[in-house]
């Protein structure tokens, strides 16, 4: 197979099975000179200045995303827009492909928190997007595996188009989706999973209506990566501004009415200790621990 003229550096076996499952793993195209100068570069930073609000941080992890990574000028940009992953994933899509978006995802040894499974397309499909003709292509900055909750993908749900999500905030109170555990359950008999095992330098290519989640880091060892994720031409957005725009806006709103369910509960909780000698919320005091008269 040829894309764009030239000659098919993966040939049609591996393009078949990307076809079929929905991923591909690229060993080695990174060298380990250039990851060691992303995570020299990421040493050398203040995190807590590179995240853009707490939104970006969780507890006791000063950084846990850094956005738009490709549209800057560090090691990290250097590796998000290298064209050899454009020209692989245009080869698997079998059409040419632009940036999208990029980030760092810094799954933090000890306290990273869970990715609930979903589908990109979640994110994307609101938007004017005609097609799930998309996928991501993730940089694996560390060893990767099930020790330091690699990533997990059910191959083969790509085919099944958009799966139904529901909605739900995460730690830091941003709406987020994932695919309901029951139907996880009932996908997983037909699909199983994958646990993505990977070197720093690989490169993971997988569909944007691929499943895949990953759990709480609590190992020793952090899960970094980078992401790159990418349209194919032909699929640009119908109404773009006013799509996104309404998809942030209905986003945000659910985000705000929590905010506001969560804070009544918690004031209601306050003032109802406040007004009361006893106590209303946790374990009472039990009366060997009482104040004798």
């Amino acid at each position: 197979m040829a894309q764009n003229g030239k000659t098919s550096a993966l040939g049609s076996a591996v393009i078949d099975t990307f076809q079929r499952e929905g991923y591909y793993l690229h060993r080695g195209m990174f060298s380990r000179e250039a990851i060691d100068e992303v995570t020299a570069w990421l040493d050398a930073q203040d995190h807590s200045t590179l995240a853009k609000s707490w939104t970006e941080q969780e507890p006791a992890v000063e950084l846990a995303v850094l956005s738009g990574v490709h549209r800057k000028d560090d090691a990290v940009a250097t590796i998000a827009n290298d064209t050899r992953m454009l020209d692989i994933a245009g080869e698997l899509m079998g059409s040419p492909v632009y940036i999208w978006s990029s980030k760092m995802n810094l799954k933090a040894a000890w306290a990273g928190t869970a990715e609930y499974y979903h589908q990109d397309l979640v994110y994307w499909k609101d938007r004017g997007y005609p097609k799930d003709e998309m996928l991501s292509c993730m940089v694996f900055v560390d060893p990767h595996g099930p020790k330091n909750a690699g990533l997990q993908v059910m191959p083969g749900t790509h085919k099944l188009g958009y799966v139904e999500h529901q909605p739900f905030i995460n730690i830091n109170g941003l709406a987020k989706y994932m695919v309901p555990p029951e139907t996880l359950s009932g996908l997983y008999g037909k699909h199983g999973l994958i646990t993505i095992e990977a070197e720093p330098g690989d490169v993971l290519f997988f569909h944007t209506s691929l499943i895949h989640g990953s759990s709480h880091n609590s190992s020793p060892q952090s899960r970094r990566i980078i992401l790159s994720q990418l349209n194919t031409v032909g699929n640009e957005p119908v109404d773009v501004n006013s799509n996104a725009r309404d998809f942030n806006l209905n986003r945000a709103h659910f985000e705000m009415e929590e905010a506001e369910r969560r804070y009544e509960w918690f004031r209601k909780k306050y003032h109802d200790q406040l007004a009361s000698e006893d106590l209303t919320f946790s374990a009472p005091v039990p009366p060997e621990e009482k104040v004798k008269s």
